[in-house]
């Protein structure tokens, strides 16, 4: 039984770490296909490059375990994964891109993986766990095809993962997407968009475009399951040439380049708005307890951290307060990016730490549910109460005495 113990706090401090680098993650995307063989990787390996070519923070992950191409994309496949106290540091690909790929543990780069579930698994955890990766707006995902142990860890992990599915037109390949649309339903995923490439052949001599896989497969696709049409990608060989180069599509002077700029624009504006930016973003704290908010502030077993933009919750994240001990809990409040707090009651010593720290304090809420909580929060029909801002009994036990 003790191991079996150990084992479970292992898993539940890794929790923990997962957890405290994914808020610092604006964007997560997982690029998902079918099937082999449609240029998934590719698109995952330029979907990053182009978003670090705006200036954005990003980090690209390759899970693939068993066919890693993102490393061989970016001209960096020799690279080992640098372990320094015990965190993975990831590889610094440009000022905005960095990259922690599974073929950085190969002796030798043709050396095949041969790994189960559990295996697979746990190295994916590992790399969102102790990869010293830091704040970032994007985390790109590169999975493998199929709907296996990858992606299913990933939307397992990652709560508020994005999908972004890539298809050739060929019917083959679409019907192989719609079961990685159907995954995505069972597993709660929300898809981004469909991404469509080897769109029509470009002709290296007349630059004049031909259908020679068919075409539009998977903009029909998207309107039949009413989802976004992210955009399509032409067949250029450069990019063949620029792939075995370790070079993104950034660098060709082709049409490829302009598709892929604009499907990176249309991302951008179905995603909510860059959080580190947005004047419309706040994170709401609230003190837990069956469900409900808990009127012992300081002793609470756990606290609901709640994401809204533009009015609008996006995410919603269970964590464990540290051990009760005078300012450790406000200042840990603080710590995870709140800029409100609704509690039943408060302490002085805890209310001047929240001032102090810039977070917006709501005193005097009834016990209900996170979610009614916020919504009347939003609406301005909660009102503070400074008798139980300012009582200090036991209580209102506060993080602050």
């Amino acid at each position: 039984m003790s191991g079996h113990t150990e084992v479970h706090q292992e898993f539940s401090a890794q929790d923990k770490m997962i957890d405290q680098f994914l808020q610092k993650v604006d964007h997560k995307l997982i690029v998902m296909s079918g099937k082999g063989g449609v240029g998934k990787s590719t698109v995952a390996a330029n979907l990053a490059l182009f978003l670090s070519n705006q200036g954005y923070r990003v980090g690209l992950l390759d899970v693939d375990v068993h066919g890693p191409s993102i490393a061989g994309l970016l001209g960096i496949t020799d690279l080992k994964l640098n372990i320094i106290n015990n965190k993975i540091q990831p590889h610094r690909y440009n000022d905005h891109l960095e990259v922690v790929s599974i073929q950085g543990l190969l002796d030798t780069p043709d050396k095949p993986l041969i790994w189960r579930g559990p295996v697979k698994i746990g190295i994916i955890r590992q790399f969102l766990a102790d990869a010293n990766w830091g704040a970032l707006d994007f985390l790109i995902i590169d999975s493998p095809p199929g709907t296996g142990d990858e992606p299913l860890t990933v939307a397992q992990t990652i709560t508020d993962c994005q999908a972004v599915i890539v298809t050739t037109p060929q019917e083959i390949s679409l019907a192989d997407v719609r079961k990685s649309i159907q995954f995505c339903k069972k597993v709660n995923m929300p898809i981004l968009g469909i991404i469509e490439n080897m769109s029509g052949f470009i002709c290296p001599t007349c630059g004049s475009t031909h259908a020679i896989f068919k075409s539009g497969g998977g903009k029909k696709t998207a309107q039949d399951y009413n989802l976004t049409f992210l955009g399509q990608l032409p067949i250029d060989p450069n990019i063949v040439i620029a792939g075995d180069a370790g070079q993104g599509i950034d660098t060709l002077n082709s049409p490829v380049n302009i598709e892929m700029h604009q499907i990176v624009d249309h991302i951008i504006s179905n995603l909510p708005k860059h959080q580190g930016n947005c004047n419309n973003t706040i994170k709401i704290a609230i003190p837990v307890v069956d469900g409900k908010l808990s009127n012992h502030f300081g002793h609470c077993a756990e606290f609901r951290l709640i994401t809204v933009q533009d009015g609008t919750i996006r995410k919603q994240d269970t964590l464990i307060p540290p051990p009760h001990a005078p300012g450790v809990i406000p200042n840990w409040v603080a710590d995870q990016g709140c800029t409100d707090i609704i509690v039943g009651g408060l302490g002085k010593s805890a209310l001047a730490i929240f001032n102090e720290r810039g977070v917006r304090v709501l005193c005097g809420a009834p016990s209900d549910t996170p979610k009614n909580l916020v919504s009347l929060y939003l609406s301005n029909e909660l009102q503070s109460s400074n008798n139980t801002c300012n009582h200090e009994d036991h209580h209102h036990s506060c993080g602050g005495h």
